[in-house]
């Protein structure tokens, strides 16, 4: 198919700032592309965005930056179901670990 596009245009130029960027690297993102371009779709996205990330750079990252205010669990934690149910309820921020 012939889409129209212009060459040269880089997405993550499009999606973020150098600001951001260096905000993030201050709140200890790697420097690595991929790490930057995973922040951006997370911080661009409007609803639940997977991270994929092996090295767990990405969830340092994200604690780090939400705080207190973000809930974690796992799985295999007992009553993870009842923790999620109460996080809705409050209108909170949810990360969901270790899903395989």
């Amino acid at each position: 198919r012939n889409i129209p596009h212009t060459d040269g245009v880089d997405p993550l130029n499009v999606l973020v700032s150098e600001a951001d960027i260096a905000r993030w690297k201050n709140e200890s993102l790697p420097a690595d592309r991929v790490s930057i371009e995973n922040a951006a779709v997370v911080t661009s996205c409007d609803r639940w965005p997977l991270l994929i990330d092996p090295q767990l750079q990405g969830v340092k990252w994200i604690k780090n930056r939400i705080g207190d205010a973000l809930f974690s669990i796992q799985l295999t934690q007992a009553d993870w179901l009842r923790k999620v149910e109460h996080v809705i309820e409050l209108g909170g921020m949810l990360l969901i670990e270790s899903v395989v």
